[in-house]
């Protein structure tokens, strides 16, 4: 069900239709707020919209690099996930030699 949500960054009000609770949307709000005011602090000269991009651009980046390790892990747990069966077959081999 979608809730229609009213959150304000960085001065600017937006109106939201989303899944997630007033107070979830707030809380997200509230630290995009927080970041683009550290954006905007460390370049005095730059505007609203140029924190906005830099910080888009920064979230995009992170989110690449976790993608990427969670495609890693996934990989790795597929290779145990094998491995695993692989011990399972040959201790059932052994099981069954040990039974004759």
């Amino acid at each position: 069900m979608k809730n229609k949500c009213n959150v304000s960054i960085s001065g600017l009000s937006l109106s939201v239709h989303t899944d997630y609770e007033q107070e979830a949307v707030e809380a997200l709000a509230n630290a995009v707020s927080e970041r683009m005011e550290e954006i905007l602090q460390a370049s005095r000269y730059s505007s609203k919209l140029d924190a906005a991009m830099l910080l888009l651009l920064e979230l995009t980046d992170k989110n690449a690099r976790l993608e990427a390790e969670n495609g890693k892990l996934k990989r790795e747990m597929e290779s145990l996930r094998l491995d695993l069966e692989i011990q399972r077959i040959e201790n059932e081999k052994l099981t069954a030699e040990d039974s004759l």
